[in-house]
């Protein structure tokens, strides 16, 4: 099949959400299909085969975008818009499909918005034949577009993101001069205050316990948040880490405190965190507040491998949670992380 995909600004580092689901589908389609990779204000990655048409139009209207995609006649086109499901977003998708002389298009919507009622009106006439999301909440706030909305959860890389033994775990603390007696506890995204990670000053007043904040070097870090969570001894790490899955294999806890109740404009995460299926894959246990698709996706686990932290904001509800997950351990989470594959994804993408 030829697979066209459009995804706005794909450039390295792949360190946050939007930008790791594409990488990851990209080379699952790779593997069978024919692909062909347009992005704007990107980069050129021929090892993906993504080409950067910089200077596109909001619209995506413009002659030599669509020359490209014409002269790659694509069977089936993928949107995966940083704007997730808002009505310019379906807009270009539209754009997309005319552009592919009306080949499918399927979009991927990673993150909940709110649409007026206006273009509630208007969206079922333009919108494309799949629409993926990414919780029960987006598919309700586009239930109006019926049967073409589809829950689809993001998947993990399981051959990447694999347990530890006892001693590579110590090698990796003593290669990243982690205290190896230490209870770590870890995160790993954006360095904004509404991700919440002011979490972890006060989760570094447990006894005992070392935390460590990754931060996504390609988005915006908040240096006034850094200098607070350093002051408070957390570890932080600002510049892009490459190999990110050390960082879970060394932990015993990895912690996801982004808050669930923001307006769906400032939603501070994807509603499947890819940190939180990566640090499960790895076998760690999980604290996470009730973000997003998390809490229906392991709905009916026998043990669910995360515990749910009801208040954001409720410092002492996160050191009880924290330390009530370190003793009970990690209970086998990797089995219930493996079954969402990237494979899964990519095909419910280009399925018919």
């Amino acid at each position: 099949m030829r697979i066209l995909f459009f995804g706005e600004r794909l450039a390295p580092p792949f360190d946050e959400g939007i930008k790791n689901v594409a990488l990851n589908l990209l080379r699952q389609w790779r593997q069978g299909h024919e692909v062909l990779a347009l992005t704007t204000e990107g980069a050129d990655l021929p090892e993906l085969g993504v080409r950067n048409l910089a200077g596109l139009n909001r619209l995506l209207s413009d002659a030599p975008l669509r020359e490209a995609i014409r002269a790659f006649g694509p069977q089936r086109i993928v949107y995966l818009p940083t704007a997730s499901m808002t009505f310019p977003a379906f807009l270009r998708a539209e754009m997309l499909r005319r552009h592919g002389r009306g080949a499918p298009v399927t979009l991927i919507a990673l993150q909940p918005r709110r649409q007026a009622f206006w273009q509630r009106l208007l969206t079922p006439v333009i919108a494309p034949a799949r629409v993926i999301v990414q919780s029960q909440q987006s598919a309700a706030l586009l239930a109006y577009l019926g049967k073409r909305v589809q829950f689809v959860s993001a998947g993990v890389d399981s051959d990447r993101f694999a347990p530890a033994s006892p001693a590579e775990k110590l090698r990796l603390r003593r290669h990243y001069g982690v205290d190896v007696a230490a209870k770590v506890l870890v995160h790993a995204g954006h360095i904004n205050r509404r991700r919440n990670v002011s979490v972890l000053a006060e989760l570094q007043r447990l006894s005992g316990v070392q935390t460590i904040l990754a931060g996504s070097a390609s988005t915006p870090q908040d240096s006034v948040l850094v200098a607070e969570l350093q002051a408070a001894g957390v570890r932080v790490i600002t510049e892009f880490l490459p190999h990110i899955e050390d960082l879970y294999r060394l932990a015993d806890l990895y912690v996801f405190p982004a808050r669930p109740d923001m307006p769906a404009a400032e939603t501070p995460a994807i509603e499947i965190p890819l940190s939180v299926l990566e640090a499960l894959a790895c076998n760690l246990p999980v604290v996470a507040t009730c973000f997003g698709g998390l809490p229906a996706l392991f709905d009916g686990a026998a043990d669910c491998p995360i515990q749910f932290v009801e208040s954001a904001t409720d410092a002492d509800a996160w050191r009880s949670a924290a330390a009530q997950a370190l003793a009970a351990g990690a209970r086998g989470a990797r089995p219930l992380a493996t079954r969402y594959s990237w494979r899964r994804m990519a095909d419910a993408a280009i399925e018919d």
